[in-house]
């Protein structure tokens, strides 16, 4: 079997069904490969838009792949692995790259920067492994141990493979691969009798649930877990939808003092706080807003335990959940959910706000879409957003994620159609992926909310002229890539647009154009906590 053969094998394998990048001189055989391959190779029109569908595909799927050319190629999907490392998105980046043989330093070969190593070296930085393939008789193990590695710890991998080696022959001999370090029994039996005694001896439990529950597949039994216990759950931003927000259990969403109210109130005031698969970041506690007492935190993720000031490195969430589940131990609480989410009033017709818009969409019913968000206020606004799968970049908060995001999730739930939020900045920075979207035939809606400026940065500072987004015409934009659009203003248009998008077969776009100062509740409390942080002058 051949190299190439044996990779885009193990990736099928792996549930890998689509790779996406751009074809480059470096890449070639690596695509003739693909190409020969089940896997289906989508190109996308720039690097970063590949690695953006990749991450949101893997976010769905379990497992993402992107495919790209040495230098120009490989550097320029940087920013979304960065993304992906951030926020534990398992990807795979395969890069051609040039032959071991003509690697002389003294050579200016193209694609090149600094030397033939700087390019693994960057990709060292923000993935779990990276490795270069060039000895026949370990190719094997590596390839297996990268897929393995970014499986188990969702986040990114890099394969670099010289373009001689892709049709290269692998030695019948194969190295075995290195065993797990397993786990100490010791250290678990003390970690979770700790634990229950905390959970015993608390009088107002309260869970947020983060997005390693989504990440690691958890999220059956994690409702399983709270329904046991009865316990209050808040998710934060990034873990939107990691828990259903019409259970009865779900309390809103907790990002410290921009945040849900009632949330914030009972998180802050609980006596024993459980934060499963969550990043304690700026985005999720509300720019360290939020009030949270060490001593009454148990904080469980992929990589530790933490109870108090107590840590565990050697069991996980995983662990945590199942012992929980399967625990006879812990007592059933009576927790009352007076702070469940109540459907909010119709808004009045008139003109179109941020507001209404994701009113509008939170009526529409689950099992059907799956919800992107960009960066700015469709990513603030998305907190009053009720649906059951979102996607967000709420902690790395990367703009042009939104409308390649799209390619990625339809091909990774090809039953659910993609509906895109993205401001007038995040799309022009990757809006032209809607040739993509034609071309692949994936019915994606997007929703371009068009209020003229970066809204996020003039509510965390002030209106300024360099603020001010150029103003495209959408729609004629998106029917010159062989989409369909409309403009809409007013809330009446904008339900009428909605409803035309969501039944279309095909790429829509829907430019829902509100007033500059219009601005989320969220963002609102985000923009006078800045304010308050920070003295700025005028």
């Amino acid at each position: 079997m051949k190299v190439g053969q044996y990779l885009f094998n193990k990736l099928y394998k792996a549930n890998v069904k689509y790779a996406f990048g751009i074809p480059g001189d470096f890449a070639l055989p690596l695509y003739a490969s693909l190409s020969q391959s089940p896997i289906i190779p989508i190109v996308t029109t720039h690097e970063p838009s590949a690695g953006f569908a990749a991450d949101a595909y893997a976010r769905l799927n379990g497992l993402g792949l992107a495919v790209v050319t040495y230098g120009a190629g490989a550097l320029n999907i940087i920013n979304p692995i960065a993304q992906a490392y951030a926020e534990k998105s398992p990807v795979i980046v395969v890069s051609g790259a040039p032959e071991i043989k003509n690697r002389n330093p003294d050579l200016l070969l193209h694609h090149r920067v600094k030397t033939f190593e700087t390019q693994i070296e960057i990709f060292q930085r923000i993935t779990n492994i990276s490795v270069l393939l060039q000895d026949p008789h370990l190719i094997t193990e590596q390839i297996d141990e990268v897929i393995d590695t970014v499986l188990r710890t969702k986040r990114p991998g890099y394969i670099e493979i010289p373009r001689d080696l892709v049709y290269k022959e692998i030695p019948k001999f194969r190295c075995k691969h290195s065993r797990r370090p397993e786990k100490k029994l010791e250290v678990f039996s003390e970690a979770m009798e700790e634990i229950v005694s905390r959970i015993n001896a608390s009088r107002k439990p309260v869970v947020i649930a983060g997005v390693e529950i989504e990440r690691f597949g958890l999220g059956g039994k994690f409702i399983k877990l709270v329904e046991k216990y009865n316990f209050p759950v808040a998710t934060s931003i990034i873990g939107k939808a990691v828990f259903p927000e019409h259970h009865k259990n779900f309390i809103g969403t907790y990002m410290g003092a921009v945040g849900n109210p009632a949330a914030r109130k009972l998180v802050e005031e609980s006596d024993c706080l459980l934060i499963l698969g969550e990043m304690i970041t700026d985005t999720n506690t509300g720019l360290f807003t939020s009030h949270i007492k060490r001593e009454n935190l148990i904080h469980a993720s992929s990589e530790h335990i933490s109870i108090s000031h107590h840590n565990f490195d050697e069991i996980d969430i995983t662990d945590l959940i199942n012992y929980l589940l399967n625990s006879k131990k812990i007592k059933k609480f009576s927790f009352k959910n007076s702070f469940a989410q109540k459907k909010a009033p119709p808004v009045k017709n008139g003109k179109l706000t941020i507001k209404a818009i994701f009113r509008e969409l939170s009526s529409l019913p689950d099992g059907k879409y799956s919800f992107i968000t960009d960066v700015g206020d469709c990513l603030f606004g998305c907190v009053d957003l009720n649906a059951d799968i979102i996607l967000n970049p709420g902690y790395y908060a990367s703009m042009g994620f939104g409308v390649p995001a799209a390619i990625g999730a339809f091909l990774a739930l090809p039953s659910r159609k993609p509906i895109s939020l993205v401001g007038d900045g995040g799309f022009q920075m990757t809006g032209v992926e809607i040739s993509t979207l034609v071309k692949s035939d994936i019915p994606a809606l997007i929703i371009v909310v068009n209020n003229g400026a970066f809204s996020s940065l003039e509510a965390m500072d002030r209106k300024r002229d360099y603020f001010t987004v150029h103003s495209w015409d959408y729609v004629k934009l998106a029917e010159s890539l062989g989409a369909e659009g409309i403009r809409v203003n007013t809330l009446k248009d904008f339900k009428k647009a909605l409803e035309l998008g969501t039944q279309k077969n095909k790429a829509f776009l829907i430019e829902a154009i509100i007033e500059r100062s219009d601005i989320s509740e969220t963002l609102e409390r985000i923009g006078n906590a800045v304010h308050r942080k920070f003295s700025r002058k005028k």
